[in-house]
Parts: C-alpha cells; sequence; structure tokens
C-alpha cells in the first residue's frame, strides 16, 4: 500500500479567500515529491523528478488524466502529460544533422528514436508559490557534462519549465536559456497528454483548426502538406472520435484557433490554447481508452526536414548563443457550451 509521508503546504491564510494552495508530500514507496499545485476547483499534481510530468488534472472532481496505478510507473511516455524536448516525437533512422555535425540517438521505436530526452528526468526545483488566484512551479534541467541527455544532445543550456494553476485553466510556459552557450541551439518542445475519454468515444467530438495535414510514411512527414478539403481526418469542424483514427501531423496551427475536444455526454470540454511558437498539432486516436492531442512547436522529425531545406513546414527551433526562447500552452476546462 502506498505511504505518504511529510507534507508541508502554503498559501492558506485565510485573507485572500481566492489564493492558490501549493502542497509538497513525499511518496514513500518513490521517495518523490508530488506537488499540489491548486486554484478553485482545478487540481494539478506534478513529480518533478519524474520528468516534471504534471500527471494528474482535477476539475470541478473530474480527472482528465491517464494515471499510474503505482508512481514509479511514471517516468517515460505512458501517462499525464510528459514533456517532449528537445526533439517531439520521432527522429529519423535516430539522428540528424545540424550545422556539420551528426547527432545519433538509441533507437527505442523500430530504426526511430521516439520522444526525446527529458521525460523520465529528476528536473530541479527552482521555485513554487501560492499566488493571488493562481499557483505555481517552476523546473528545470540543465544540459551540462555530466549529465545523461547531455551526452547526446551536448548543447550546454537551460531547459526550464513553469506549471500555472488558475481555477478552470493550467499553462505550461517553456523557456530555452542559451546565455551561456557559444552556438545555436536547435529544438523543439511538444507535450502529450494522455486524455481519458469521459463516458463514450461516440459522443467525444474533436476540432483542429489547422491549414493542412502533413503528408506522413510510418509516422514521419516527408514535408508534403495535404489540403484537408475531403480529408478522412479533416476535423476543422467538430468531429466525432467513433471511427477517427489518427496518429498524424496538422500544420497551421495559431494562437487564435485553438484545438479543441468536446465530451458531450459528459457536458465537458477542453481547449488547447497555445503561442504562436506552436505551429503543428499531433492526434493520436488510438483503440484505448486514453488519447493524445499534442501541441507542438515543430513537426516531427523536424530537424532532417530543416536539413533537407523545408525548414518552413519544418519550424525547428532555434536558440542563438546568449540568448532566450520561449513559448507557452494552455488547457482550459469548461463546461460544454457549444
Amino acid at each position: 500500500m502506498r505511504r505518504w509521508i511529510a507534507f508541508l503546504m502554503i498559501g492558506l491564510s485565510g485573507i485572500h479567500l481566492s489564493a492558490g494552495e501549493v502542497t509538497v508530500v513525499r511518496e514513500s514507496d518513490s521517495g518523490w515529491e508530488v506537488f499540489t499545485l491548486q486554484q478553485g476547483a482545478t487540481i494539478v499534481r506534478v513529480v518533478p523528478a519524474a520528468g516534471a510530468n504534471a500527471y494528474s488534472i482535477v476539475h470541478r472532481g473530474i480527472e482528465f488524466f491517464r494515471i499510474p496505478g503505482e508512481l514509479v510507473k511514471l517516468p517515460g511516455v505512458g501517462y499525464g502529460n510528459p514533456i517532449l524536448y528537445p526533439m517531439p516525437n520521432r527522429v529519423g533512422d535516430a539522428k540528424f544533422t545540424f550545422e556539420g555535425k551528426t547527432y545519433k540517438f538509441p533507437a527505442n521505436q523500430n530504426s526511430n528514436f521516439l520522444h526525446g530526452l527529458v521525460h523520465s528526468e529528476a528536473f530541479k526545483i527552482d521555485s513554487y508559490a501560492a499566488k493571488d488566484h493562481a499557483a505555481e512551479l517552476t523546473c528545470s534541467l540543465q544540459f551540462i557534462p555530466g549529465f545523461r541527455p547531455y551526452e547526446l544532445f551536448p548543447f550546454r543550456h537551460v531547459f526550464r519549465v513553469t506549471i500555472s494553476v488558475r481555477d478552470g485553466t493550467v499553462r505550461w510556459t517553456y523557456e530555452v536559456d542559451n546565455t551561456g552557450g557559444d552556438r545555436n541551439l536547435p529544438f523543439g518542445v511538444g507535450f502529450h497528454p494522455f486524455i481519458i475519454y469521459q463516458k463514450s468515444r461516440e459522443k467525444t467530438y474533436l476540432q483542429v483548426p489547422a491549414s493542412h495535414l502533413m503528408e506522413s510514411v510510418h509516422q514521419l512527414p516527408t514535408g508534403n502538406l495535404l489540403d484537408l478539403d475531403g480529408h478522412p481526418l479533416d476535423a476543422r469542424q467538430p468531429r466525432s472520435l467513433h471511427g477517427y483514427h489518427a496518429d498524424d501531423v496538422f500544420f497551421g496551427m495559431t494562437p487564435d484557433k485553438p484545438a479543441r475536444v468536446i465530451f458531450r455526454d459528459a457536458n465537458r470540454s477542453i481547449t488547447f490554447w497555445a503561442s504562436a511558437e506552436f505551429t503543428h498539432l499531433v492526434v493520436w486516436t488510438p483503440d484505448h481508452p486514453y488519447f493524445g492531442i499534442e501541441n507542438q512547436t515543430c513537426a516531427t522529425n523536424a530537424h532532417n526536414l530543416a536539413l533537407q531545406g523545408k525548414q518552413d513546414v519544418a519550424h525547428l527551433q532555434i536558440c542563438p548563443p546568449g540568448e532566450k526562447k520561449t513559448g507557452w500552452i494552455e488547457y482550459c476546462f469548461e463546461l460544454a457550451v457549444e
């Protein structure tokens, strides 16, 4: 049986009734600290030591993520909302070349490398705070010699993530800090939520107001864009996920037109807002009781697409030395209104 020890709660002053709350509990089986961020009816649980995974979101009493039965199973990509960095999803043949140098990774999906380098790493806790109307946690990873991901991606920098919870909304803000670096840093950021169906799949509707679908071969985009008119995956208008099978990359997402999931028979919805950096969206709808709506700052296999001269559709992010790059996504949980 799981045992919980040693907790700290901040932000309960009794003066600001709308203040957020941060609770820190050490789970004895894993030894990890679990941060619970709460504002109003929205509760988020995060484990910095397991990839800074916000593995549980409860809004108005309903859990929206697939959570592990045992917390020690959390690292990796299978529960919650893993962070994909510095390459979202697949890297073809588990390697890419950038500015004349080739970087190789251990193949973990056939000949490809999948899901980046940070989803199982222990993030450093930078700060956490309960504020008026919000609860917030900031974590970071330093890519420096001696850090395993640095040996594979030897760009000296800091990757930082802030998770901020307001009532009904959860925001992830990333920062790629290359102020201590000495060369261009090529990266992408993605988020891979494992969203559980609320009641039936048939009554779960998806809307993706993208401009195009990316043509793919074995889940690797070719760089060609497909017209959505008449395409079986066109979801610019709400589509039931019953019979909708996708593991594909949508292109042309913009901040003013977010993706949305509506659970009609549960009267709930999630809207996937994102900053302008997030031009791509992966939709993954396996035959499981969960699915993924994955905001990405670049295409799958973006490093290799950019090398092929297809940077316009790859949208590979480049952080020059001495600079920082940032962006954000936000999930908004609401009663469904169409």
